[in-house]
């Protein structure tokens, strides 16, 4: 398959997703420490609420980059294959990883570890691998329902097409709990779990994001014009639930003596916040797509190494969180709480490429961070008039 042009915002976007997980994940340990004040509970609010953007975004870049690059032929057994090596190879070893550092070790079983593998369990973070991976395994399908609408539904017509797609899944995050009743009643072996204890590891309560990311690699200027004459409608939608979000959650929190830090209102799938988050793409995307246009080679350098290094630092990030919590202990502890959870984010951010990039160096790279630094050897060209020199079974 011929390489196409790459798509430069995507790079900065990805790195932009990562850092914003990394960012949720480090308020996430630091709203419950003590001496958390109602101070720090509205700038974590603010900053939880601008990070949330990131998985969204990042099931819209994967819809995004296989409809742009697969519009022709596809071999389903070598795409799988590519995933395969590029994806689930380093899953499986960062699962073995916190596997192995995990309190579970003191007794190890391995059919405990494979389940944990397959539902995403070895980490609180690896619930995304197994959620976007079925939109790998299921991407053929989904090429053939686009391009089935593409051709029977009028151009005019696709983006109020899509946005019935979206109203539908919409209803679906409404009814997420009443249609977990119903799979309990049928009892169905292994498809009752997936809406039911697995329900937010279940591609459909996210297919919204990957559609919008399709119909963008689909129809890339089209989206761009998107971007331009929408402007007005979600940045109204992004900014009015933004504050309504920050009001709703500080006044969650209680005054003293039962002050307390809850985010609960804040979860992916509830259909307000889902909107919340459709808004969020086109914001973070548009902003991406003007910031990458406005830098030079230096800044274009710096996006593509936040990108190429994301997912290694995706996987690699719990376990360096932890490691900054240690170092926050010892230097930053009578700081105030939200200056030491960024601390601890910038030292997790730091660690996570710093740890990435290492290891891509090294001869087994591609199989745990998903990249590979290493340059390729290239066979000298024959001199001219002599033949091509052969390996030794004879094979060029």
């Amino acid at each position: 398959m011929p390489k196409k042009a790459r798509i430069h915002e995507i790079e900065l976007l990805r790195g932009m997703a990562f850092l914003a997980v990394a960012l949720q994940h480090a308020i996430a340990h630091y709203s419950i420490v003590d001496g958390a004040k109602m101070e720090d509970g509205v700038l974590m609010t603010v900053l939880l609420l601008a990070a949330k953007f990131a998985v969204p975004v990042f099931i819209f870049i994967t819809g995004l980059v296989l409809f742009y690059n697969y519009d022709g032929p596809i071999h389903y057994g070598s795409f799988l294959r590519k995933r395969f090596s590029d994806i689930l190879v380093p899953y499986i070893f960062w699962s073995a990883f916190y596997y192995v550092m995990s309190p579970a070790w003191n007794h190890p079983d391995l059919g405990q570890w494979a389940l944990m593998l397959v539902t995403g369990k070895n980490s609180y973070h690896l619930w995304y691998i197994v959620m976007i991976f079925q939109f790998y395994l299921l991407f053929p399908l989904f090429r053939y329902v686009m391009r089935l609408c593409a051709e029977k539904i009028p151009f005019r017509w696709r983006a109020w097409a899509l946005t019935g797609a979206g109203v539908v899944c919409l209803l679906l995050v409404y009814k997420l709990f009443r249609i977990g009743d119903l799979m309990t009643a049928a009892n169905i072996p292994f498809l009752t779990p997936f809406f039911t204890t697995y329900a937010d590891r279940n591609f459909l309560y996210f297919l919204f994001y990957f559609l919008l990311g399709a119909a963008a690699g689909m129809y890339r200027e089209r989206w761009y014009v998107w971007l331009q004459k929408g402007k007005i409608v979600y940045w109204t939608v992004f900014i009015v639930l933004f504050g309504y979000y920050t009001y709703v959650t500080v006044r969650s929190f209680g005054l003293p003596p039962e002050f307390h830090i809850n985010f609960n209102q804040l979860s992916l799938l509830r259909p307000l916040i889902t909107l919340f988050l459709v808004s969020s793409v086109f914001v973070f995307y548009s902003w991406s797509k003007k910031w990458t246009e406005a830098s030079g080679p230096a800044g274009l350098k710096v996006m593509n190494l936040l990108g190429r290094y994301s997912y290694g630092a995706y996987l690699a990030h719990a376990f360096m969180l932890k490691m900054s919590y240690k170092v926050d202990d010892w230097l930053f502890g009578d700081w105030n709480v939200t200056l030491r959870m960024l601390m601890s984010f910038l030292i997790c951010v730091v660690l996570s490429y710093g740890v990435t990039i290492a290891l891509s160096y090294l001869p087994l790279g591609k199989w745990t961070v998903g990249v590979s630094s290493r340059k390729k050897r290239h066979r000298p060209a024959p001199i001219q008039g002599q033949p091509p020199v052969q390996s030794v079974d004879g094979n060029r």
